[in-house]
């Protein structure tokens, strides 16, 4: 008779194990309260530990560039086969100088050197040249066709230089009567590079007597500007460009590409590439829309007989993470993976997260609660957070799982069910908007006895 006891009791507890009626909350797969209005909540009995990860869980991704403050462009100018281009020209101007001394300076002559060693002197006219005269510094000070290439070197002799005080005009030293410039400007054929040169300066003063002495230790700042000179046999020019994605750098096909107030459009190929020819010269305003994408427009000079070179990234318009999955999982009654009363994963964005200079509009997670088991359900509870939560006591490379954990914001209570188990899409626009990161964490608390798992977990971030 105690035999026949002990069987029937043995059979009445491995059928509920066995079928995961364990703690069932019915045939049914009521949905868990989804709302982030709890996502101050903490689990019930939750213990809350400071996590003590294994340094093999996780590693942090590098950090990304920069995103979504603004989608960027290039554009570049290049003059078309059997176009007949000017020669190169230097024109050379000279900018405001820092200095309040109203100081006079009379240029002799002045040398450019090629990064080959070729110098080449250049003609500058003999008249002083006040350095506080605006009017005077606007003035074209030399201009001359010289060879195509790069230069790295120019220097100003001098001939005369002096500094007026109180009406009175006393004569200034230049050290070696030259001023130097080391540094880089490009010429091209069928371009002026106007070169625009400012005067920086340290004045030393010293006094025998009653008659002062000044010596200016000069400095030269540079700056470079390439102008395409008009080619008169012809009136337009074309467009050639390619189109990107910002994250990854894949070109883009599907991309439509617009010049605003025109008929000029196009769609870009498989290879993300674009072009318009015969386009009048002028300036536009170019347009790049799609429908995964966000909408994209930057100013375009088109020169005539000139091919203008764009490269155009675009951001996407929705920003999804890695796909994770917590795998089986169960505290009490571990059937497949792994032993632990909470699961985490990982989930990455392709880039970090900017939520101020670009209109956000929502984010989202979806995962798949499963249960180990033929029928009924089991209870978990899920957690968000930017950090890790969970103390792992075993690391399954994808995913980790523990006893204790620290929660982040409460997603909700949400069913398991048996496979394929139960899609859920939680809004957490809020939480994510609070906390922007490029990483991510989902941690799950298993509330019931059998196995359960999260799957397909996805953080979606929505631009538009």
């Amino acid at each position: 008779m105690n035999r026949k006891i002990i069987l029937a009791l043995t059979i009445g507890l491995l059928i509920p194990l066995l079928t995961g009626c364990f703690f069932m909350s019915g045939s049914k797969n009521p949905v868990g309260d989804t709302s982030i209005a709890n996502s101050q909540q903490t689990a019930q009995a939750l213990s809350s530990v400071k996590p003590m990860i294994m340094a093999s869980s996780y590693t942090k991704p590098a950090e990304r560039k920069y995103t979504f403050a603004k989608c960027s462009h290039s554009v570049g100018h290049n003059f078309k086969d059997g176009i007949r281009k000017a020669a190169s020209r230097l024109r050379i101007s000279l900018m405001s100088a820092d200095v309040t001394d109203n100081i006079l300076i009379t240029f002799e002559k002045m040398m450019v050197k090629s990064v080959v060693g070729t110098k080449t002197n250049i003609s500058v006219p003999t008249r002083k040249v006040p350095l506080l005269s605006a009017a005077t510094l606007s003035e074209i000070l030399a201009e001359q066709e010289l060879a195509q290439g790069k230069y790295n070197y120019m220097e100003f002799a001098v001939k005369n230089a002096e500094i007026v005080i109180d009406g009175t005009s006393y004569p200034v030293l230049i050290p070696s009567k030259k001023i130097r410039f080391v540094g880089k400007f490009e010429l091209k054929d069928g371009y002026s590079t106007n070169l625009k040169v400012k005067f920086l300066h340290r004045m030393v003063k010293w006094q025998i007597g009653k008659k002062p002495f000044f010596m200016m230790i000069p400095v030269v700042k540079i700056s470079s500007e390439l102008i395409p000179v008009p080619v008169t046999e012809v009136t337009d020019g074309d467009i050639a460009g390619s189109v990107e994605s910002f994250v990854n750098a894949a070109k883009l096909a599907g991309v439509n590409i617009s010049l605003d107030g025109t008929d000029f459009s196009a769609s870009t190929d498989a290879n993300g590439a674009f072009s318009f020819t015969g386009v009048p010269a002028g300036s536009y305003n170019l347009r790049a829309s799609h429908s995964d994408y966000l909408d994209y427009s930057f100013p375009v000079e088109v020169g005539a007989g000139q091919i203008a070179s764009v490269v155009v990234q675009l951001n996407p318009a929705v920003i999804h993470s890695s796909v994770g999955n917590t795998g089986w999982f169960s505290q009490y009654y571990p059937l497949a993976d792994a032993s632990g009363e909470f699961a985490e994963v990982g989930l990455e964005t392709p880039v970090n997260i900017d939520f101020v200079s670009l209109a956000f509009v929502k984010a989202e997670i979806k995962f798949t609660a499963g249960y180990h088991a033929y029928a009924g359900s089991a209870r978990c509870q899920n957690f968000l957070g930017s950090t890790q939560q969970v103390s792992a006591v075993t690391d399954m490379g994808g995913w980790w799982v523990g006893n204790t954990a620290n929660s982040g914001s409460f997603l909700g209570d949400f069913n398991a069910t048996p496979e394929p188990g139960t899609l859920y899409t939680i809004d957490v626009t809020e939480l994510v908007r609070s906390n922007p990161s490029s990483i991510y964490f989902l941690a799950s608390r298993n509330l019931d006895i059998v196995d359960i798992r999260m799957t397909d977990i996805q953080l979606s971030i929505y631009y538009r």
